[in-house]
């Protein structure tokens, strides 16, 4: 199954006991530390949509998100939003650990560097959460992919089709004589993927999966720039054996 996996978007996540709400002043701070060159857009909340205004623009005080499209990089959000702060990229690119290395080192220099503004410079929970997609090859069903991970997969002599399957996994990591418990949840489903190419726009059909590997909400920690490094580079070990472990 791996050898058809893609990487499709990259998500890490610290909550944090404070708020960075947008203003021009952190706009420009931010994108000067961060992004340089990117731009600021609001956050789509449902607070926003029921006023009426426009989801793009940034409202002071309000969730925020710098945004840069950096070439053969893929495209670059930095989510302030209430107690936590995303870092997201997005890219259509095959599966290597290299590409994973290279964010996760990105995102706890990036996550330093914000900590080192705030009075209180502890993460009190984080959050890995990579999207891939298992490409089809042409003329192939997802039944291929299902039937290594449910027993059942036809049901009088039809493929099954529009699978969603959840499930979550507990464990305890350490890393530099921190002990964190983590919620390991996966979510496979039935998708479509698009991608530009010379030729044009092509549509794929894919099974995704997500991976959202965070620490339980009841177990408050605090971390400070070590420990998110510490976490970000175990994190990684621990989503790889989650991969070699799926369909086997």
């Amino acid at each position: 199954m791996k050898e058809n996996l893609t990487i499709a978007q990259l998500r890490s996540t610290i909550f944090v006991p404070f708020n960075i709400g947008y203003t021009p002043e952190n706009f420009n701070s931010f994108r000067d530390l961060l992004l340089p060159g990117a731009k600021s857009y609001g956050v789509n909340i449902p607070e926003m949509i029921i006023s009426g205004q426009n989801p793009n623009l940034p409202q002071y005080g309000m969730p925020w998100r710098l945004f840069k499209k950096c070439d053969n990089e893929g495209d670059y959000n930095i989510v302030f939003s209430q107690g936590k702060i995303d870092v997201i990229l997005s890219k259509d690119v095959k599966y290597g650990a290299d590409i994973e290395e290279e964010f996760c080192k990105k995102c706890v220099d990036w996550f330093s560097k914000i900590l080192e503004k705030q009075e209180q410079r502890i993460v009190t929970r984080v959050a890995y959460a990579p999207l891939y997609a298992i490409r089809l090859e042409e003329n192939t069903k997802s039944d291929v992919v299902w039937s290594r991970l449910l027993k059942q997969t036809i049901v009088d002599g039809t493929p099954i089709q529009d699978v969603n399957l959840n499930y979550l996994l507990k464990r305890e990591i350490s890393f530099d004589g921190n002990v964190i418990q983590m919620n390991l949840l996966h979510s496979i489903s039935d998708g479509m993927q698009i991608k530009q190419d010379e030729s044009g726009q092509k549509t794929y059909q894919v099974v995704l999966l997500q991976l959202d590997l965070n620490s339980i909400p009841e177990k408050i920690l605090n971390l400070d720039s070590k420990g998110i490094n510490g976490f970000f580079t175990e994190i990684l070990n621990v989503k790889k054996d989650l991969i070699e472990k799926i369909g086997e």
